[in-house]
């Protein structure tokens, strides 16, 4: 549903330049990140596996941008030093403490995000707040909607850059495996940001159709999404809006979010790692 884009690239080259490195980040850039066909359940794809810094750059696919976390208690400002948490939706414009905002604890906000050094895994731990009743008196879903990782599809350059679309109309989805010892029941949406969408009302995975949602991150597996099970969101056509039609050509990023409820906060960790291009 929100969104913040952070510049890895920027954040790595700063932190290479204090240390006496270069710096600075390649469209072209090896590492893990240059994956090929890969093998996916009978399903062909392209590899978008990070490089050790969380950026994933290199593939056929021209995918390049960076890993990182993002929440209701995180400002635009995010950078090295400060999660901006002053500018964050959930204390600037929702007017809470900052006790009743979401918390990330791993990783940090506006750092670089490396994936785990053992599995290539890329890993997130926090607690999604309790939603309250905001100024109008009602729940305020708005400011208090959660956190989550994600990975821009287009942003080279990160905030010192410009955040663009990437065209998946010449592939089917993606496919990942989910995994980790804290999966919140019902709570975890797959959002697919693009451009034309509503307001910042992103189209989510779908499990069970377009008019139901099966949850099926509930628990750890492989799982398969392909472009006809992104629509809604569906908590928009409940309040008989209608939104636009998911634009496949006008991407932005893939996110992995957990969502807020009324009832409780929402503990969380868990890990997504061999994420995938699917080609058929």
């Amino acid at each position: 549903m929100k969104k913040l884009t952070l510049s890895l690239c920027t954040l790595t080259g700063v932190l290479a330049l204090a240390g006496g490195g270069s710096g600075g980040c390649s469209s072209s850039g090896g590492g893990s990140g240059t994956g090929g066909s890969t093998g996916n359940g009978g399903a062909s794809g392209i590899s978008l596996a990070p490089t050790s810094t969380g950026f994933v750059t290199g593939n056929s696919a021209g995918i390049i941008g960076p890993w990182y976390a993002y929440g209701d208690s995180v400002g635009a400002g995010a950078n090295t030093t400060t999660t901006d948490a002053a500018n964050s939706d959930c204390q600037k414009k929702g007017g809470f403490p900052p006790s009743a905002c979401s918390v990330i604890d791993s990783p940090t906000p506006g750092q670089p995000f490396m994936p785990d050094t053992t599995s290539g895994a890329m890993c997130t731990s926090g607690t999604a707040a309790l939603v309250m009743n905001g100024t109008s008196g009602s729940a305020d879903y708005s400011d208090l909607w959660g956190a989550g990782i994600a990975l821009d599809l287009n942003n080279p350059g990160g905030d010192a850059g410009v955040k663009g679309s990437w065209d998946g109309s010449a592939y089917t989805g993606f496919s990942f495996d989910f995994s980790g010892p804290m999966i919140p029941n019902k709570s975890i949406r797959v959002n697919f940001p693009f451009v034309g969408e509503h307001g910042t009302d992103s189209p989510y995975y779908l499990g069970g159709g377009l008019t139901a949602q099966t949850y099926s991150l509930n628990a750890a597996g492989h799982v398969v999404i392909h472009w006809a099970d992104i629509g809604g969101p569906k908590y928009l056509k409940d309040q008989n809006i209608d939104p636009p039609p998911f634009d496949k050509t006008q991407i932005q990023s893939i996110q992995f979010q957990v969502t807020t409820n009324a009832t409780t906060t929402t503990p969380y960790s868990f890990c997504v790692n061999n994420l995938t291009l699917l080609t058929n």
